[in-house]
C-alpha cells in the first residue's frame, strides 16, 4: 500500500474550507493534516506538518505571493504548491509560474482538484537509486 499523500490546505473561507475537507474525506489516499485560514501562520504550518502539497487558496497569495511561495518552500521539504481561484486561471500564469506546481478551479469539478493533488504529489516523489551494499560470504 502507498503512503497516503498529505496535504495542508490554506483557505481563508470557513464554508470553503468545510466544503474541501468533506470532500476529501472520502479519499482514503489523501490525508488533510493541517488547515490555516491566515498567510501569515502558512510558513509555520508548513514547517510543523511537513505535507506533500499545499493546497492555497490565491487570496492568501496575492498580497505576497514571492514571499509566500519563498517561505513555504524554505521551511519544508519542498512541497508541491497548488493554488485554487475561482476565474480565469490564465492572466495570472505568467506573473507566477515559476514557483507553482499547479492552478485548480475549485468550481469546475472537485474530481479534478483530487487528481490534480494526486499528480502534483507525485511529481514530488524521490526516485530511490539503487545502492551496491556487497554481501559477506561466511566461509
Amino acid at each position: 500500500m502507498n503512503p497516503r499523500t498529505k496535504l495542508l490546505i490554506a483557505q481563508p473561507d470557513g464554508a470553503k474550507l468545510v466544503s474541501l475537507l468533506l470532500w476529501l474525506e472520502q479519499y482514503t489516499d489523501l490525508e488533510v493534516v493541517g488547515t490555516t485560514c491566515n498567510g501569515d501562520k502558512l510558513a509555520a504550518c508548513t514547517s510543523y506538518h511537513q505535507p506533500d502539497v499545499v493546497l492555497l487558496d490565491f487570496n492568501l497569495l496575492a498580497q505576497d505571493q514571492p514571499s509566500a511561495t519563498a517561505k513555504i518552500k524554505s521551511v519544508s521539504s519542498l512541497p508541491a504548491i497548488l493554488v485554487m481561484h475561482e476565474s480565469d486561471i490564465a492572466p495570472m500564469e505568467s506573473a507566477l509560474s515559476k514557483d507553482l506546481d499547479g492552478y485548480i478551479n475549485p468550481k469546475h469539478a472537485l474530481s479534478e482538484l483530487t487528481e490534480s493533488i494526486r499528480k502534483a504529489a507525485q511529481k514530488r516523489v524521490v526516485t530511490m537509486v539503487a545502492t551496491y551494499v556487497p554481501a559477506t560470504m561466511a566461509g
